[in-house]
């Protein structure tokens, strides 16, 4: 039998999990987080095979390794400043994880464009349209 996938949207909610993380992150802990929301259960692998999730699994690790090792700032802050700090972390960890992903995005166009040049092809030759969908039947009627 099939296993199940993640949907895009599950794993928008595993990269966004990824990108608020605090404390140690394992990916035992990271399942245990993501598998209320899933209603299902995966293994290490299945998650480290999706590559937006293994690039943010990878950028979460090396932004825990690096935080200076501080007391709970946040603690010492008015509420609203708490949540403030949280969401500016959040979003500089998204920040940081779009700019690798382009990065990765960049990597695979010149490899593109390498292979496209090598055999010959001109960028009017790549930027043609899509053939039309046939929208016709399927069989043809007796």
């Amino acid at each position: 039998m099939a296993r199940a996938r993640l949907t895009d949207k599950e794993v928008e909610m595993i990269v966004g999990t990824l990108a608020s993380w605090k404390g140690t992150l394992t990916w035992k802990k990271l399942l245990d987080r993501v598998q209320p929301f899933l209603r299902r259960s995966f293994t290490r692998q299945g998650l480290d095979k999706n590559d937006s999730i293994k690039l943010a699994y990878g950028l979460a690790k090396d932004r825990i390794r690096t935080r200076p090792k501080r007391k709970d700032v946040e603690s010492d802050l008015p509420p609203e400043l708490a949540y403030a700090q949280r969401r500016i972390d959040t979003l500089t960890a998204e920040v940081a994880r779009l700019e690798a992903e382009r990065e990765r995005f960049l990597e695979r166009f010149a490899t593109w464009l390498y292979n496209a040049r090598s055999r010959g092809l001109s960028e009017a030759d790549l930027n043609l349209g899509l053939p039309p969908i046939d929208r016709g039947p399927s069989e043809v009627m007796r």
